[in-house]
């Protein structure tokens, strides 16, 4: 019995310990004009289900979300100055964004809709033409 209450606390204080460094390799979002720079002629590309999904995000307000066999238009705009809204045809999802400081094309997103929860988005320079 004593060992397991030994291997639960070491468990506790390596997560205690731990957390506020995995947090300060993030950093917040937040601003209108770094948003606005995060959506305009970017390629996000991320994996839901285990299937490959690529946004492509124009400056003008418009993209496209293709994956698998799916190509669907979509729209995004800043809203409430700390998050994207992205209108797709049937559903509207927002997001709040956070950086990587190793990585700077590397992002976490947070779905301000729903509360669904958070993806890492790898975001890229350029788009093709659509």
């Amino acid at each position: 019995m004593k060992w397991r209450n030994v291997v639960f606390m070491t468990v506790v204080f390596v997560f205690i310990f731990t957390t506020p460094a995995v947090s300060q390799d993030w950093v917040d979002v937040k601003d209108p004009k770094d948003l606005q720079a995060l959506y305009s002629n970017k390629t996000f590309r991320y994996t839901y289900m285990q299937v490959p999904v690529v946004e492509h995000y124009r400056a003008d307000g418009k993209g496209i979300l293709i994956s698998a066999q799916q190509r669907e238009p979509l729209t995004w705009e800043v809203k409430d100055n700390d998050q994207v809204c992205v209108y797709y045809e049937s559903r509207t999802r927002c997001f709040q964004f956070q950086r990587s400081k190793k990585n700077p094309d590397e992002y976490v997103r947070k779905e301000t809709t729903f509360e669904r929860g958070l993806s890492v988005v790898k975001v890229e320079d350029g788009i093709p033409q659509f």
